[in-house]
């Protein structure tokens, strides 16, 4: 009687990962790939100026640049007219430690992205992402030099920028999912 439960929970457990493998494997989709052709719009702003960092045109080009790549990377670029097209509108609102106050500062602080993705398909049918002023997360080593006000290279720009880009791509992959 012992040995007659015991094979039985062992087919009762092989029958049942047998059921899961079958139905990941269902839901596998394959990889779907985008026309893109550069920021549709693209908004710079900051409270006042600080010369020793990236223009506006500038930062549009690395963001740009950054989104290409990361698409590239994923193997979700193409240049087939049948493939869904990518519109992206971007802000990016650069930002100085204690740039609200009496103060000017040149240091950076944190910036906030705001951005539209819009994919159309051939049908003319669009899905849309949209977030508004999503601060910048630094790293406890990043956020101990922001108290410290001492961002004030250009390179802690471009990872600003290029945080921006991969958010854009993985909001790009998630509407795949919807």
């Amino acid at each position: 009687m012992k040995r007659l439960l015991y094979v039985f929970y062992i087919l009762a457990a092989l029958l049942l990962f047998a059921g899961c493998a079958d139905k990941s494997a269902a839901n596998v989709q394959a990889a779907k790939q985008f026309r893109y052709y550069g920021l549709n719009n693209f908004e710079f702003s900051e409270f006042y100026t600080v010369n020793k960092y990236h223009t506006p045109s500038q930062v549009k080009d690395m963001l740009n640049t950054k989104i290409i790549e990361l698409l590239s990377k994923k193997g979700l670029l193409s240049a087939n007219k049948k493939d869904d097209a990518i519109g992206i509108d971007a802000k990016y609102t650069r930002r100085y430690a204690g740039d609200t106050s009496a103060e000017k500062k040149s240091s950076l602080s944190y910036p906030f992205f705001s951005y539209t993705i819009k994919i159309v398909d051939a049908n003319l049918k669009m899905k849309t992402i949209e977030k508004r002023n999503v601060p910048f997360k630094g790293t406890m080593s990043m956020n101990m030099k922001l108290i410290s006000a001492q961002l004030t290279d250009k390179g802690y720009e471009k990872e600003f920028v290029d945080a921006f880009a991969n958010m854009i791509v993985n909001d790009i992959e998630s509407l795949l999912l919807q």
